[in-house]
């Protein structure tokens, strides 16, 4: 295969992709590199005015982008934000589900307010996003699904650090279980799901959470640093691309060493 050839796998002209929690972080990254392989992209925040900055930037580049401001915990403002784009873009060949919010809280003094807020944004919010695309790409028989899991607290690795990270572990780790069963039911009808699952990132909502670990953290990693989020917004970028045409099902872990899956 030529350079040529090549570079057609990952061009995503004339795509359009939906990228919740895109205002800042993994998703502002994935919603920034997919534009540049060009797709028209849509930043979905329910912080609306850090997601139509993104937009500005993608529209300066060329490409065509919709900021969109959504509570990702409300199906109808899910379903509304799908009609719109389908609208406005006809179509929606990509969903990348970014947004997450993270909670250090030890098990003995977890409060089910925290599960609840928790579960409802890293989980439910996954679930109305995949929900509200489904019929419509498999209409089209066509589409990429990824959603953002976490290779390291998905596995617990993280429960015993910072006193706590439970809730977080968890939804993360029922992300991963709800992409598989979602990747079966899909993939006869030509849509494929995958999960990026990202070792400890330099974004924003980390900031503070995880204060005093990070030596520990460094020392455990291979590559000797934290994950950057564009280390995390290029394997999305792959999994987008035609490239990933017979990837289904599948958690790319993405945390320079730190957890190998056997």
């Amino acid at each position: 295969m030529g350079l040529e050839e090549a570079c057609k796998l990952f061009d995503l002209s004339g795509k359009s992709a939906i990228i919740t929690g895109a205002a800042s972080g993994i998703g502002r990254a994935v919603a920034l590199v997919l534009a540049r392989f060009g797709a028209d992209v849509i930043p979905v925040d329910i912080d609306q005015e850090a997601a139509e900055k993104v937009a500005e930037e993608i529209r300066g580049s060329g490409r065509k982008a919709l900021a969109v401001k959504v509570d990702v915990t409300k199906k109808d403002e899910v379903e509304n934000m799908v009609e719109k784009v389908i609208d406005e873009f006809e179509k929606i060949d990509i969903l990348v589900n970014c947004a997450g919010i993270i909670s250090a809280e030890p098990i003995s003094s977890m409060s089910d307010e925290t599960l609840d807020r928790i579960f409802d944004v890293n989980f439910k919010g996954t679930v109305h996003c995949c929900q509200a695309v489904m019929e419509h790409m498999t209409d089209r028989e066509s589409g990429k699904i990824v959603n953002i899991g976490s290779s390291i607290s998905s596995l617990g690795s993280v429960a015993n650090l910072s006193g706590g990270g439970a809730s977080y572990c968890s939804s993360k780790a029922t992300v991963h279980g709800f992409s598989r069963c979602l990747a079966w039911e899909l993939a006869p009808e030509g849509v494929n799901v995958n999960v990026v699952a990202p070792g400890i990132t330099n974004t924003p909502m980390h900031e503070g959470v995880w204060e005093g670990a990070q030596d520990y953290y460094l020392k455990s990693v291979p590559l000797g640093r934290l994950a950057e989020p564009e280390d995390i917004a290029d394997v999305v970028l792959f999994l987008c691309s035609e490239a990933a045409r017979y990837i289904v099902g599948q958690a790319i872990h993405v945390n320079g060493g730190q957890f190998m899956a056997g």
